[in-house]
């Protein structure tokens, strides 16, 4: 294999190009929408487990954090962390934001939108990650 694809294999990534809606190459694992309804964030996680995984939001921002100690895999020993960053658009619900977690390792946090000229509270606040015991939806664009 070439050596771009031999490292990001190495280091667990993916080695295909994932393609998000938009057409853009996506080659983490993740995905922003957001549409009149809702703001989602998909986000590819399958090498942690729940209690690997925090997920908080503070002022606009919800933040997302993924760190497991080192462990065997087929090529050694790996330890892995990560850290995502992402501005809510201003009209998400904050107290009704979701998280769960799919039985294939596809993170998805969710915040509803409210209605224009109703305001929404801002704060810092943890989001527990749910467990679900079925594949994820998400889009695999």
């Amino acid at each position: 294999p070439r050596p771009a694809k031999l490292l990001l294999s190495l280091l667990g990534c993916p080695t295909k190009v994932k393609r998000r809606g938009n057409g853009t190459p996506n080659v983490f694992g993740f995905q922003v929408r957001s549409d009149r309804d809702k703001f989602v964030i998909f986000l590819d996680v399958k090498h942690f487990s729940p209690e690997d995984l925090t997920v908080k939001v503070q002022e606009d921002f919800v933040e997302i954090h993924g760190k497991h100690n080192e462990r065997q895999d087929d090529h050694g020993y790996i330890s892995r962390e990560f850290h995502r960053r992402y501005r809510l658009p201003s009209n998400v619900d904050q107290s009704a934001l979701s998280c769960t977690l799919s039985a294939d390792g596809m993170l998805t946090f969710t915040g509803p939108k409210i209605q224009t000229g109703l305001e929404a509270t801002h704060g810092e606040r943890a989001i527990p990650v749910s467990r679900e015991e079925k594949p994820s939806s998400a889009p695999s664009s």
